[in-house]
């Protein structure tokens, strides 16, 4: 479900990192010029028009310049980069300048325009883009169908008062609760071949306002459980949902169990 016309500009996060890239590749060009060798390099095809002959200039009013033996292929290659790094200097610092100019004149504006306006005035005005409070409002506010809980299964609470059906969801629940991540336990996800599957959470992304399913796997040293899993994870992938990109798994066995910090870590790398 859409929520807004806009989701919120992360493109300037992204530019200041490229600025950051192109800065320290600047830096180092402009180094190598120092040591680079005078002149310039010209490639000309020889008459018969098999050999390839390097000449070296330094006089632009004569650009034909002084032989380069084969034998000192690398004083060619030098110029070579020489030439490509002067170019390439021109180019990074014209890009630098783009995005600065981009930075001051865009970063976080359209957020601004709303968050500026007087209490009174944002209460008549829905903007495009959501402040992040409101979006998680209108996120959570979301009702479905859960799945019934068999008499036999014990029931555990998470801290936000919902019933799951592991010690292992409660640690997840209560982790996401406490580093402020929204999601909804269960959250039925259907399937292009028409079957509906229920994974353990739905995630958001509140910055890039992404979603995430989180499945645990919890009995890997079981053989039978082990099979189930395999398959569950082969129907995500028939339904592009893939591991790294839009399903997050925590998984654990006897050995192995799942720990806080694991679920801290990927919280921090998939939700924030």
């Amino acid at each position: 479900m859409k929520y807004e016309l806009l989701k919120p500009d992360t493109s300037c996060e992204q530019l200041r990192i490229l600025r950051q890239e192109l800065q320290s590749a600047l830096e180092l060009k402009k180094k190598s010029l120092k040591t680079a060798p005078q002149g310039h390099l010209r490639i000309a095809q020889a008459k018969n028009g098999k050999k390839i002959q390097f000449y070296h200039f330094t006089n632009p009013k004569d650009l034909k310049g002084k032989y380069i033996p084969h034998s000192k292929l690398n004083f060619a290659q030098k110029l070579a980069q020489k030439d490509y790094d002067e170019k390439l200097i021109k180019l990074l610092q014209k890009q630098i300048s783009l995005i600065e100019k981009y930075l001051v004149t865009s970063e976080n504006k359209i957020n601004e325009l709303y968050t500026k306006m007087s209490y009174t005035r944002q209460q008549l005005v829905k903007p495009v883009t959501l402040t992040d409070s409101l979006y998680i409002k209108e996120w959570l506010n979301t009702s479905w169908q859960k799945l019934l809980y068999q008499e036999e299964h014990q029931v555990y609470t998470s801290a936000n008062g919902e019933q799951v059906r592991s010690k292992s969801e409660v640690i997840i629940a209560d982790t996401l609760k406490r580093m402020n991540i929204p999601y909804r336990y269960e959250y039925p996800l259907e399937l292009k071949d028409g079957r509906t599957l229920y994974p353990d959470f739905l995630c958001l992304n509140v910055r890039t306002r992404k979603e995430y399913y989180w499945e645990h796997f919890g009995m890997m040293d079981d053989q039978e459980y082990l099979e189930r899993t395999i398959q569950k994870l082969k129907l995500y992938s028939e339904n592009k949902i893939f591991p790294g990109k839009n399903l997050i798994i925590t998984m654990e066995s006897q050995a192995y169990p799942l720990n806080v910090k694991q679920i801290e870590n990927l919280v921090k790398e998939f939700l924030q």
